[in-house]
């Protein structure tokens, strides 16, 4: 099973989420403006498009996570401020990134918003409030080399506030990981999360790209329709590992209600993972 407790780089960009932007040092603001401003090519071969939506809290750290990328690849960054009514637009701007406003609210308006103006043959989709490993783009890029892949999304990895990690936060983490090995070989799409997706710009295009309206979803249903296409890539690599807070996966403050409620929801749906969905 992998080790998800987050590495070393990961951790010490936690560490910017228990300050105010403000308390962030004026020469760490140009460090991490310099370090982006290779994302800002003309003429990319890839792009990254980045959701956010009142992001303020984490975007400084998610950014911070992209300027640290090891690939020397061309790639563009492009950030669309889904109509937040805090500072994301003004920490992004900050910070040198292209920013592109879709103020229609929804993951599904705000990612096609970035497709549209996207340059790169590949998007790599990523939210405003994940945290990537530094060697996150070239992993995922490298599934690309076979032509038969039209799609690659990895394995989510939580992180903490206090980069504690307790015996139930790792035993959560790891039935999830079960349960997306199991439904893959049937229904890769249910593991396909925006929030760490990689998939050939021109068949998104072809296929409508994402279904505005349609509320969560918007990612599973983009890859619903591109595996009639290609192939497609679950990356449970550490390399790979998209890290995301907590808050939109605890019940109750609860993580063992938590675990609870998901481990009896997807026992019910064993039956499901072991056929192809239809439609």
């Amino acid at each position: 099973m992998p080790n998800f407790i987050p590495g070393k780089p990961v951790q010490k960009l936690v560490e910017y989420l228990s300050q105010d932007i403000e308390s962030i040092r004026p020469d760490d603001w140009l460090k991490r403006r310099k370090d982006l401003a290779r994302f800002q090519t003309e003429k990319p071969d890839y792009s990254i498009v980045m959701i956010a939506r009142n992001e303020e809290r984490y975007l400084f750290a998610s950014l911070a996570s992209i300027s640290e990328q090891k690939t020397d690849k061309s790639v563009e960054l492009i950030l669309v401020n889904n109509g937040s009514t805090d500072r994301t637009k003004e920490i992004a701007e900050r910070l040198g990134v292209k920013v592109v406003d879709e103020f229609r609210p929804g993951w599904a308006e705000a990612r096609q918003a970035g497709l549209k103006v996207a340059k790169g043959e590949i998007v790599l989709s990523a939210d405003g409030d994940n945290l990537y490993n530094p060697d996150w783009v070239d992993k995922m890029l490298g599934h690309f080399r076979d032509p038969e892949v039209v799609m690659v999304c990895s394995q989510y990895s939580f992180y903490t506030f206090d980069n504690r990690y307790p015996l139930d936060l790792q035993l959560y983490q790891n039935l999830r990981w079960l349960n997306s090995k199991m439904r893959h070989a049937k229904r890769p799409h249910l593991n396909c999360l925006g929030g760490s997706l990689a998939y050939r710009a021109d068949i998104a295009r072809e296929l409508g790209g994402f279904t505005l309206g349609v509320g969560r979803g918007e990612d599973g249903d983009l890859a619903f329709r591109m595996q009639e296409r290609g192939k497609i890539i679950f990356d449970d690599s550490r390399k790979a590992f998209s890290h995301s807070s907590l808050r939109n996966v605890l019940v109750e403050e609860s993580l063992f209600k938590t675990l609870m409620q998901r481990l009896t929801t997807h026992l019910k749906r064993i039956p499901q993972y072991l056929s192809k969905q239809k439609h």
